[in-house]
């Protein structure tokens, strides 16, 4: 009869599924940062939309302008700084954090 408990190598198995659970971490980790960059191009544009409409709010708001102005350029220039930080804090976080081996 085949002995099929003792013909396999447990730690040459084990290397193999540790190997691939770091791989699928590096390529989940890749997927998060290229998510980022993708949101960090979107929040550009974005921010420069929102500085445009403060701008015109400024501009051509009248007497209530300057007040409505000031919402747009603090919420584009927010925005616009949480998204650019996410990716130097997953990088802080990849750097800090090991999974697997």
């Amino acid at each position: 009869m085949l002995d099929l408990l003792n013909s396999v190598d447990v730690t040459e198995l084990t290397s193999h599924l540790t190997l691939g659970a770091a791989d699928g971490m590096n390529g989940l980790i890749e997927s998060g940062k290229s998510i980022i960059k993708w949101m960090q191009r979107i929040a550009m544009v974005a921010a420069a939309l929102a500085f445009c409409v403060g701008g015109y709010h400024l501009i051509l708001g009248g007497e209530r302008g300057r007040h409505k102005c000031i919402a747009w350029f603090v919420g584009g220039a927010v925005g616009l700084v949480v998204v650019m930080g996410a990716y130097a804090l997953a990088e802080g976080v990849n750097t800090n954090i090991r999974f697997g081996s």
